[in-house]
This record gives C-alpha cells, sequence and structure tokens, in this order.
C-alpha cells in the first residue's frame, strides 16, 4: 500500500473543493485569521509552539521553543496541560492552510517533518495514560492528522513512506481507541472526544470493510450512549461548562458531517443532539457573541459554532446567530461551494427573547438579540463535576452589551490556591455564610463537599420576568439558602436572598464587576463606570456594612487580571433577607433608580407585617413607577396584604403605578404559594 490509496481515502470524507478558491476566499474574507494561521505556520516550522487560538482548550501566553529535536512529552511552566494541548497538533492544520495560500513547499515539508517525528519518538507508549498517547489526545488528532494531510497531498514533500508510517500510526490510534474505553467514558466529555476521532480514524484506515464497520458500529454505539447519558433533554452538555459543551458539540457535529460524507448511516439520536447543542450556543450567546465563563470556561466568539450546524441544517434562526458567511475554518472544511450556498442561505431572527435551559438549571433574561442588550443569566443546577465550579444561585449580568456582574473564569487547571479560590463560591455572585464555601474543593478536579440546588419557579410576563431556586450548602448549620431575581423589563433587576433558618449566622454577598469598569462606593451603592456604561448596584436593606476590593478575573486559560469585588457583610439571628436593586445603560442617559422599602398590611385585619414576612419596594425610573412586594410567610387564613391602594395575594407581586394614583391596583403575580 502507499501514497495513492491511503489519500484516496481521506480525500473521499475530508476533502474540501476548490481549495484555491477556499484559499483566496479565506484571504478576501478573514485576512486576520489567515494573518493569523501563516504567522503560526512560521513559528512551527521553527519548532515554536504557542497556543492563542480560540477553541485551544488551554490556551498559552508563552511560547515554548525547541531546538532541532522536540520532546513530544515535556511539561513546562509545571503544567502539563500544555502537553496535551501540543499532542492535539491541530498546527498540523494551520501548516497545511498556509501550503494552501501562499504556496510555499517550506509548510508542507515541516507538516511532513513533525508526523513522522512524533511517530518515531512516541510509537510504544500507546499505553502511557498521561503523555502523548493520553486517550483524548488520541482521538482529537483525528480530525487535525486528516485534514492536514489531505491540505498538503500535492506537495512533493508527501510520499509512499509517509503513507506507510500514517497507516501504520492509524491502525495503532484505533486499537487504542478500542481498547481503552470504560463505561463511566459514557458519562463524561472524554466519551465523545474519543469515539468521534475513533469514527474519523476509521474512515482512513488500511483495513477490510467487514472491520471498518465493526469499528464505526462500536463508535456509533458509544456516542448515542453517550449522547443519552451526558447531553440533558435542555441541550446542554452536563458538565456545566460552556467551553466543554461546545468541544462535545464540535464533536458529535464532526461525527455527523463527515459520517454522512462517507455514507455512514448516522443516528437519529446523534442529529438531534448537534441541533440541540447549537441552539443553546444561541440561546446563551452575549450581545458580544462571546459565552459566558461559566465553570471552566474561557470568553470565546460563539458565531463559528453556530456557523457550522447553520450551514449542515440550513436552519435560518440559527444562521442569524452566526456569522454572516462561513468562517474561517468552515470554508476549509466544507469547501467553496458550502461558502456561497451559505451566503443565499435566510436568515431569520428567533421568535423570542428569554430563555430557559430547565434540566441544566440555566436561565437567560433577555431585552433584544442587538450588540446593545441586556442579559441576566441565573445557574440553578448541578456543579457539573470537575469542569463545574461551585456557583449555586450566581447570577451574571450585561447591561448595554457591557459586562456589569461576572464570573471569575477558570486559568488554570494546576492545583493551586487561584484554582480553588475560582471554583469554589467567593469567585461568583453568591452569597457564603459564616465565612464558610457551600462546596468545597479537596483538588484542581474532585470537590471533598458540593451544594444541592432546588430549582423553583421560572417564568415571564409582558413586563417582568421572575427565577428563583434555593440551595442546600448550609443545612447541616440549619439554614437554606434562596434566591430571587426579578426583571422589571427592560433595564431593571432585583435580587433578593432569603436564608430560613434558626440561630445566629453571619452573612456575606459576594458582587464581582466587569473588569473593563471602574467601580466606586458610596453609601452601599456601587457604581460602575465602563467603556459605554455606567451601572447601579444599591443596597436595599438598613442594615450590613459595603466593602470594595480588587479581586482576580480570568477570560481565558493562562491569562488572569484584576477587577472589583462588592462585599456586603451582615449578621442575623432566625430568617433574614437581603435586597439589591442593579440598573444602568448608556453612559449619560442612565440615572440610579429610586427604591424605598414599604411596610405590608394584612387584609382584613390591617396588622403590619413583620419586615422578614413581606415588604415592598417602591422602584421610581423616570415617569415610570412600581411596586414590588415580596413575602417569605404566608398569611393566616388567606389574608391578602396590602400597601397603600396595592392589594393582592401571592409571594411576589408586580404593580405598575405609572397613571394610576389613587386608583386600587391588584398588579400581577410572579410567583404563588
Amino acid at each position: 500500500m502507499g501514497k495513492s490509496e491511503l489519500f484516496n481515502r481521506i480525500r473521499s470524507v475530508f476533502g474540501a473543493d476548490q481549495l484555491k478558491q477556499v484559499a483566496q476566499y479565506c484571504l478576501d474574507y478573514w485576512p486576520d485569521m489567515a494573518a493569523q494561521v501563516i504567522r503560526t505556520a512560521d513559528e512551527v516550522c521553527e519548532n515554536r509552539f504557542l497556543f492563542e487560538f480560540e477553541w485551544d482548550l488551554e490556551q498559552t501566553h508563552e511560547t515554548v521553543a525547541f531546538g532541532k529535536e522536540i520532546d513530544w512529552s515535556l511539561v513546562p511552566f509545571g503544567d502539563r496541560e500544555f502537553l496535551w494541548q501540543f499532542n492535539r497538533h491541530r498546527f498540523l492544520i494551520y501548516l497545511g492552510q498556509a501550503y494552501q495560500m501562499t504556496g510555499n513547499e517550506r509548510y508542507a515539508v515541516h507538516c511532513v517533518r513533525l508526523i513522522e517525528g512524533w511517530i518515531e519518538q512516541t510509537v510504544g507508549q500507546e499505553n502511557v495514560d498521561d503523555g502523548p498517547w493520553r486517550t483524548l489526545e488520541t482521538g482529537l488528532r483525528a480530525e487535525a492528522w486528516l485534514r492536514a494531510l489531505y491540505l498538503i497531498e500535492d506537495s512533493a514533500a508527501v510520499d509512499d513512506k509517509l503513507a506507510r508510517l500514517v497507516e501504520d500510526c492509524i491502525d495503532r490510534h484505533i486499537r487504542r481507541l478500542m481498547d481503552s474505553f470504560h463505561e463511566h467514558k459514557y458519562f463524561s466529555n472524554w466519551g465523545v472526544l474519543e469515539n468521534s476521532g475513533l469514527l474519523l480514524w476509521s474512515m482512513a484506515a488500511n483495513c477490510t470493510e467487514t472491520d471498518r464497520r465493526y469499528i464505526q458500529k462500536k463508535a456509533l454505539e458509544r456516542l448515542v450512549k453517550a449522547a443519552k447519558l451526558q447531553i440533558l433533554p435542555d441541550g446542554m452538555q452536563r458538565e456545566q461548562s460552556p467551553m466543554y459543551h461546545a468541544e462535545v458539540y464540535a464533536c458529535f457535529r464532526n461525527v455527523l458531517y463527515y459520517g454522512e460524507k462517507a455514507c455512514i448511516p448516522i443516528p437519529e439520536e446523534i442529529r438531534s443532539t448537534v441541533r440541540k447543542m447549537a441552539c443553546v450556543q444561541g440561546i446563551w450567546k452575549k450581545p458580544d457573541h462571546t459565552q459566558f465563563t461559566q465553570g471552566d470556561s474561557d470568553a470565546f466568539d460563539v458565531r463559528d459554532q453556530i456557523t457550522s450546524a447553520a450551514y449542515i441544517f440550513r436552519d435560518p434562526v440559527l444562521k442569524y446567530w452566526s456569522y454572516d458567511r462561513l468562517g474561517f475554518e468552515d470554508a476549509w472544511q466544507f469547501g467553496y461551494t458550502a461558502c456561497m450556498e451559505y451566503e443565499n442561505l435566510e436568515s431569520r431572527r428567533p421568535e423570542f427573547l428569554s430563555g430557559q435551559l430547565p434540566f441544566s438549571g440555566n436561565y437567560y433574561f433577555r431585552n433584544s438579540w442587538e450588540k446593545s442588550g441586556n442579559l441576566l443569566h441565573f445557574c440553578c443546577g448541578g456543579t457539573g463535576g470537575g469542569h463545574g465550579h461551585v456557583d449555586a444561585l450566581h447570577v451574571d449580568l450585561v447591561i448595554n452589551g457591557e459586562d456589569i456582574l461576572v464570573d471569575s473564569g477558570r486559568y488554570t487547571y494546576v492545583d493551586c490556591k487561584e484554582r480553588y479560590f475560582l471554583k469554589e463560591p467567593s469567585a461568583h455572585n453568591v452569597v457564603i455564610v459564616d465565612g464558610k464555601a457551600a462546596g468545597q474543593c479537596e483538588t484542581s478536579w474532585i470537590y471533598c463537599k458540593i451544594s444541592s440546588c432546588i430549582k423553583q419557579g421560572y417564568r415571564e410576563g409582558e413586563n417582568w420576568g421572575y427565577v428563583e431556586g434555593s440551595h442546600l450548602g448550609y443545612i447541616e448549620d440549619g439554614l437554606v439558602v434562596s434566591r430571587r431575581v426579578i426583571w422589571i423589563k427592560p433595564d431593571i433587576y432585583v435580587i433578593a436572598d432569603y436564608f430560613y433558618g434558626t440561630g445566629r449566622h453571619g452573612f456575606e454577598n459576594h458582587f464581582h464587576f466587569g473588569r473593563q469598569g471602574n467601580v466606586t462606593l458610596k453609601d452601599k451603592t456601587a457604581h460602575f463606570t465602563g467603556i459605554q456604561t455606567e451601572a447601579w448596584l444599591q443596597s436595599v436593606s438598613e442594615s450590613g456594612t459595603g466593602i470594595l476590593s480588587t479581586g482576580i478575573h480570568s477570560l481565558f486559560y493562562n491569562e488572569l487580571g484584576d477587577n472589583q469585588i462588592y462585599c456586603e457583610q451582615d449578621a442575623a439571628e432566625g430568617k433574614f433577607h437581603k435586597i439589591f436593586v442593579v440598573n444602568g445603560g448608556k453612559t449619560g442617559d442612565a440615572v440610579p433608580v429610586s427604591v424605598k422599602r414599604l411596610p405590608l398590611y394584612t387584609c382584613p385585619g390591617e396588622s403590619v407585617m413583620d419586615a422578614e414576612d413581606g415588604e415592598a419596594l417602591n422602584i421610581l425610573a423616570g415617569d415610570r413607577e412600581y411596586l414590588l412586594v415580596l413575602c417569605s410567610q404566608e398569611t393566616t387564613n388567606q389574608q391578602m396584604v396590602h400597601c397603600g391602594t396595592c392589594y393582592g395575594y401571592g409571594k411576589t407581586m408586580l404593580f405598575n403605578l405609572a397613571g394610576k394614583k389613587g386608583e386600587i391596583v391588584t398588579g400581577e403575580i410572579l410567583e404563588w404559594w
């Protein structure tokens, strides 16, 4: 067997039509990305490696340079993640793309050199679980090798010797992935990343058709079971990390796309999984098109992820969330005809704004799809395993397209104080009781304590949105923590925390601000001034002490910056609550809302309710006026409550008072008992 046989198999599946036109398309429409790819390819030719592309699972910000010989098992900076990112070999695709865009043979020559060198150095290490043949990389290498080889096929550097080495190594990859699978991987992203690679490797393997079909059958069986176990009915991957959701989605998408090109019957479970996972990325996409840094995630632009699904499914709504034309990587994967087809695909705005992922416990209040939109994210789901963080009842908030309240990110996987801090509650916009974390890390990947969430109400009205959840992280201390978030459209957010229990406890409400802005503090009101946005976080409670401090914030792996944190400290006996009101808008146009606490009365009886059982907030915003009633104790004998001329019965009620002075107002029930 030689070059022609191997490349016939590769070309039929991993080939893309009209490569010269694709190259020119990318140079014309994606010049920055094209320049970055060529620059990276030049560095790789010199044995210099830096991982700075979007969707590199673990980015680096310092170049690692080798001499003539590459050590494929190197662990620099004490972070083994470099070794694994390095051995995914994504840079081989960049060498192939640079070869096509420039016609320079050196890129193909070095692509061949690196593949042959890697094989020579690492063959025989297949059973070493923490080296270049770790099973995760063994799966992910498939797309990198097979796409890169197609891109350099017509180079004189590609010969029969390389083909024989590659064919033998493909067989080793397949045996490694076939033999190392265990049942627990059905529930892990590893099961998807490994077996998507197994399916891709099988398409290029030098084996009988009987063997090929057997390998493909096993890979698809594993993938279907993984989809059923780890992709929740709402479409989110169960690890509570948009970053790993995207990686699992990309692997399922490759299975669907390349599988159908190879004329393999792809189960409907995989097709529906790809569509659902793409839709989830649209639901949580921020106004600046990036994803939240929830769990172990980086702030990457998700449009390229959704674009590929929009093309595969020819879906107008997915295209609305995507780029107007095929992205750089999509063009190389799908070919030039696809570029033209995509431009003619209709784009249609979704019929909804807000959305919920109720199985994973993620909720999104959105006022528009514009770049200047507002978006609130509320977390009330499982921890999600090693890639999830202890973020029960955390809130992210974007106003006028800018981050106001943020998740602090991930930064590193190395066992260190920064890793633990960023995974635990104090790095999130949550409440900490008695100085103790509701969940604690034992190692970088294992928790010795987690906090179970209780999902409660989520609903939306014409003028409001409401979500509520609780967690049991302090149940051993006799305390249940509950949070309600009320959105008064389009720009007022009320965060009300309730503590049900006995004994005296100390409370800390933490709020982490976007690092692009500056925060000042006056009378327990934190004033955020950003690039073109300002916002105010007001503490409504009379008691408590507000403190402004500096924290750490990571947008990308191996990247760390400073941001500001507002912490309000308080203490109380028995049942207690804290309320905060946030609003904002374009700098110069926005002003803080006026908030006044008012007592509630029962009706009939006219008894004044204890403030811990129920109270009202009068909220003034320009010519808008609202009364928000918040109760934590159902009245006896089903008595109504009232404040002034506002009457109602329920746990949470909103009254729009504009133009209704002196009238009896019944308002809207946001949550019943």
